[in-house]
């Protein structure tokens, strides 16, 4: 097993070298496209893992890629916390990398690493909003609806403009068939971030159950436009604009 270890171990400084390969030292740029960087660290990837794991059993082998695939989620590199400190309007690196890394934990599932991060973003700054969104989420994927809602709230008292915590109260709103609230709070998320597929696909929704299908038409419409591949807004865009149609047709007869 100290083999094994040492072996990781070497496995992951070499990770670490390749995904900083043929960056500069001032800024940390990725250089303009080239094959041969690439080629050639594809070749320096095959000559080690080779060495890795000669004369290992497919079970070491596992073992490996295990430890490999879990450490690979803790690795953000540098150009990844610059974009994070624009995503979240963050001018601490430190905690745009802790919030980044929450959401990441989010993305695989992992609601109690995503908790435990935004709680020591929150101790750093406790006027980080975004930290509150996470609590949110975390929250309204365990079921309790109340405490993200909470969580969204303060989140909007440390910074008015975060739409995702906009979205989040438009959600449990619609949820709770509160319509009127729930196309307030999503109308405010797309005013601020029009670029959010899901949000619109939402907003929409939300105008389908109060019946203004010509609002909900335009939408479905911008979400299917966001998200080109996604057959379900397209499926919804269409349906709500064959009742726009539908019902603009009873209003001429009448």
């Amino acid at each position: 097993m100290l083999e094994i270890g040492i072996l990781v171990c070497l496995a992951v400084i070499f990770f670490l070298a390749l995904k900083n390969f043929s960056k500069t030292k001032e800024n940390f740029i990725v250089p303009g496209p080239s094959d041969e960087p690439k080629l050639e660290a594809s070749n320096m990837k095959k000559s080690i893992f080779s060495k890795l794991f000669k004369k290992k059993t497919p079970e070491d082998r596992e073992d490996i890629i295990a430890v490999l695939e879990e450490d690979k989620y803790k690795i953000v590199a540098p150009a990844e916390v610059n974009e994070a400190q624009k995503a979240y309007n963050e001018a601490d690196p430190e905690i745009a990398k802790t919030l980044y890394e929450a959401d990441m934990a989010i993305a695989r599932g992992d609601l109690r690493e995503a908790e435990d991060l935004a709680l020591d973003a929150i101790l750093k700054d406790k006027k980080c909003a975004h930290s509150y969104v996470i609590i949110g989420k975390v929250a309204y994927s365990r079921g309790s609806f109340d405490d993200a809602k909470e969580a969204y709230k303060t989140a909007l008292k440390s910074d008015s403009e975060t739409a995702e915590a906009y979205y989040g109260l438009g959600q449990i709103e619609l949820k709770d068939e509160n319509f009127s609230e729930a196309l307030l709070n999503l109308q405010k998320a797309v005013n601020i971030d029009r670029g959010v597929a899901e949000w619109y696909a939402e907003l929409g929704k939300a105008y389908m159950q109060v019946r203004q299908f010509a609002r909900a038409t335009k939408a479905l419409k911008r979400a299917a436009s966001l998200d080109i591949d996604n057959r379900e807004y397209k499926e919804l865009a269409s349906e709500a604009e064959d009742k726009q149609r539908a019902h603009s047709s009873v209003y001429r007869f009448k």
